[in-house]
C-alpha cells in the first residue's frame, strides 16, 4: 500500500510539473518576443522599476491577454475532469461518459428546442435571456437527461 501511494505522489508531481511547463509555454508562445526566462524573471522580480525583464508591450501581452486565457483554460480543464469523475462515480461505471449515457443527446435536444422554437413558443424566454438562452437550454437538457437516467437506474436507493 505504501508503494502504491508513493507511485500516486510521483504521478501527481509529474502531472503538476507538466501543467507548469504547459502554462509557461502557453504564456511565451506567439508573435511577441516574450521568452520563458523573461516571463519567469519578470514574475520573480515583480517588475520593479529599473528591473523589468519584459518590455511594457510584452508585459501587456503576457499578463493582460495570455495569462487570463491560460488560467481559464486550466480551470475549465479541471472542471471537465471533475465532472467526468463525478459522472463515473455517480453511475459506478468507469466507462460512463456523456456520449455513452445520453447526456450529449439531451443537451442537443435542449439546444435544438431553443433554435427551432426560440422565435415562436419560447420567444419571451429567449428575448429575456438573450444569448444565454442557447447554452442554458443545452445545460438544462443535459441535466434533465442525467436526472431521468439516474431515476431509471436507481432501485431501492441502489444504482
Amino acid at each position: 500500500d505504501g508503494d502504491r501511494s508513493g507511485r500516486a505522489r510521483t504521478v501527481i508531481l509529474l502531472l503538476c510539473l507538466g501543467l507548469a511547463v504547459a502554462v509557461l509555454l502557453s504564456l511565451t508562445s506567439g508573435a511577441s518576443d516574450a521568452s520563458a526566462v523573461g516571463v519567469v524573471g519578470d514574475w520573480l522580480v515583480g517588475a520593479a522599476p529599473g528591473n523589468e525583464a519584459l518590455s511594457a508591450r510584452d508585459r501587456l501581452i503576457v499578463y493582460d491577454i495570455r495569462l487570463p486565457r491560460v488560467i481559464l483554460g486550466v480551470l475549465i480543464g479541471a472542471a471537465l475532469a471533475v465532472s467526468g469523475a463525478v459522472m463515473q462515480g455517480l453511475f459506478r461505471n468507469p466507462l460512463a461518459d456523456p456520449g455513452l449515457i445520453g447526456v450529449s443527446a439531451g443537451s442537443s435536444l435542449g439546444a435544438v428546442a431553443v433554435i427551432v422554437l426560440g422565435a415562436t413558443v419560447l420567444a419571451p424566454a429567449t428575448s429575456l435571456l438573450g444569448t444565454l438562452a442557447l447554452p442554458l437550454a443545452a445545460f438544462c437538457g443535459g441535466l434533465a437527461t442525467t436526472l431521468v437516467l439516474y431515476q431509471v437506474a436507481t432501485r431501492h436507493g441502489q444504482t
